[in-house]
């Protein structure tokens, strides 16, 4: 049993690159012969440089990716959102046909009124909100910017497109739970954090949060 905990615990250091025991005896007998030691704001400054941010953001590469590919999604959808067309109702097309779908083939009654009686007589407005929300869910995914309010507001989003179309002829439901899925997963993981700039941002917003600014502690949620 004890060779099977020594090999272990040598699988261990050989897998994580960890010193052995004699080594860190010795590391420590140097340290005490020169009379060198690195402070904590020195390590500090190791962690926060360019190899320190790699070395926290690299394993979270898949992650990083999913946002970005995602708000790339979001920036094609807002594409096809036309101001010049009235987002649709000149031509027929656009916006305004699948808003028509959602109210031919209703998922939920009372959003079918809503569309009827509210989003169709201030059409413009809507559409203008539509272009906007779209535009900003794909610029805070794509940045990894302010990623966690990014996610929070496609969640919403993607729940109101969920319920219009969700009984809409041929589409396909898992779609749109995917849809959803996605962002609250980076909502939950601070996927901006991951080749982002909210990888740049956190440390500052935990500095100052830690020294009881209220504002930053907000902000650094949103991160």
């Amino acid at each position: 049993m004890s060779l099977l905990v020594g090999a272990g615990r040598a699988f261990v250091r050989a897998a994580w690159n960890l010193p052995t025991k004699e080594a860190s005896i010795a590391m420590r007998k140097e340290d005490r012969m020169t009379g060198k030691t690195e402070s904590s704001s020195e390590i500090a400054q190791h962690e926060r440089g360019p190899a320190g941010w790699l070395r926290a953001t690299a394993p979270l590469w898949p992650l990083g990716l999913a946002r970005l590919l995602y708000g790339v999604l979001w920036w094609q959808q807002s594409k096809w959102k036309v101001p010049s067309d009235d987002f649709g109702r000149r031509s027929g097309g656009g916006l305004w046909y699948w808003v028509q779908q959602e109210i031919q083939f209703p998922t939920v009654p009372a959003y079918k009124d809503f569309l009827v009686n509210v989003l169709i007589p201030h059409w413009t407005f809507f559409g203008w909100m539509t272009l906007i929300t779209e535009t900003f869910i794909a610029v805070t995914l794509i940045l990894g910017l302010l990623t966690r309010l990014g996610s929070l507001v496609a969640v919403g989003m993607a729940a109101n497109i969920t319920i219009g179309i969700l009984s809409v002829p041929h589409e396909w439901g898992w779609t749109y739970t995917m849809l959803i899925t996605l962002p609250a997963l980076f909502l939950l993981t601070g996927a901006g954090r991951s080749f982002g700039v909210d990888s740049f941002l956190v440390g500052f917003l935990d500095r100052a949060a830690a020294r009881g600014n209220r504002l930053m502690r907000l902000a650094r949620w949103l991160v």
